[in-house]
């Protein structure tokens, strides 16, 4: 699925600026986003390049990404994947703020993580994106 690039070749403009415990929003843009990502192949893929572009990991919680009814019924239909399918979206990254929580058109999907590991929650369990 991962496309050619490989983490040791790969120099993103976000390194210097994105620190472990920022956020990761999907919706509208927040004031305090630092940088973005266009899921132009997926979620998934999304997630995988903020990683090798800030040389962080990151923790997402899957029930919190948004999807839409037509979304999720297309996924259905095709028997595929949600979070592998283009999109228009982006996913923002932010400085941490309460006042994220009370927004209805922002959805704080995860955080940023020292470590390089690309995890994904669902309730208690915890699965892993691949290279």
């Amino acid at each position: 699925m991962r496309k050619s690039v490989k983490p040791e070749d790969y120099k993103g403009e976000y390194s210097d600026t994105v620190k472990p415990e920022d956020l990761l929003i999907m919706g509208s843009m927040p004031d305090s986003a630092i940088g973005s990502m266009p899921l132009y192949d997926g979620i998934s893929e999304g997630l995988w390049r903020i990683s090798l572009e800030t040389g962080l990991g990151l923790i997402v919680d899957i029930r919190r990404i948004p999807l839409t009814q037509s979304e999720i019924d297309r996924c259905n239909r095709e028997d595929i994947n949600p979070y592998d399918i283009p999109s228009n979206g982006r996913i923002y990254i932010a400085r941490p703020a309460s006042e994220y929580h009370l927004r209805d058109d922002i959805s704080v999907i995860g955080y940023m993580t020292a470590d390089k590991v690309c995890r994904v929650k669902n309730k208690d369990r915890i699965s892993f994106l691949k290279s």
